[in-house]
């Protein structure tokens, strides 16, 4: 099974394709993250591992699709970001998003409120991509969040597997998970990293 260190920096793993932006040792891609497609086939991922790098990147919704267009049927994508209420979301100044234990809801469970950021839309007949702009009155362009296959569109699904909320070091004085989710809604500095797995459906 194939395995991507997607934003490896200096966290270079074995039995990984280490990829960056940056050139240096171990690296085995080097490419934009903010550029796609990313130089990668379909489906070619069983695993994607992803720690602090989505914050720094400009269009989340176009990243989930890249990632979701590269990984395998039922592959894993691990997703590690700060949590917004906490100060290293904050002393890094090049982070461009911030996220919430909810932040990722969106994306493996539809209907929620923050669905109206990422609009789906699901063909049940195919036609040729040209028919498709010409039937959405030329704004291909303007729906991002949806991919264009050639032969119609394409509804990106996540299933979620885990969900854990790491807390910092003044955090784990308080054992148990509720009370540190509600901790930091008030004091801040209880939660650190959101580490969210998700499974790709196609």
């Amino acid at each position: 099974m194939k395995k991507l260190n997607f934003g490896c920096g200096k966290d270079i793993r074995k039995d990984y394709i280490n990829a960056d932006i940056a050139a240096r040792e171990g690296v085995d891609r080097i490419f934009d993250f903010n550029v796609f497609p990313y130089p990668f086939a379909d489906g070619e991922f069983g695993e994607i591992y992803a720690d602090n790098v989505l914050e720094h990147l400009d269009d989340i919704p176009a990243v989930m699709r890249e990632l979701h267009r590269i990984a395998k049927p039922n592959g894993e994508i691990r997703i590690i970001v700060p949590y917004y209420n906490c100060y290293g979301a904050y002393n890094d100044v090049t982070h461009k998003h911030y996220f919430s234990h909810l932040a990722f809801e969106p994306f493996y469970k539809k209907g929620t409120r923050g669905n109206y950021f990422i609009p789906h839309h699901r063909r049940t007949q195919c036609m040729p991509i040209e028919e498709c702009d010409k039937s959405l009155k030329g704004n291909l362009h303007q729906i991002p969040q949806v991919l264009a296959c050639g032969e119609g569109f394409i509804e990106e699904e996540f299933e979620l597997k885990k969900l854990k909320l790491i807390p910092t070091r003044i955090g784990k004085i308080f054992l148990f998970p509720p009370l540190q989710k509600f901790l930091s809604f008030i004091f801040g500095q209880i939660i650190q990293t959101i580490d969210i797995t998700l499974i790709v459906k196609k």
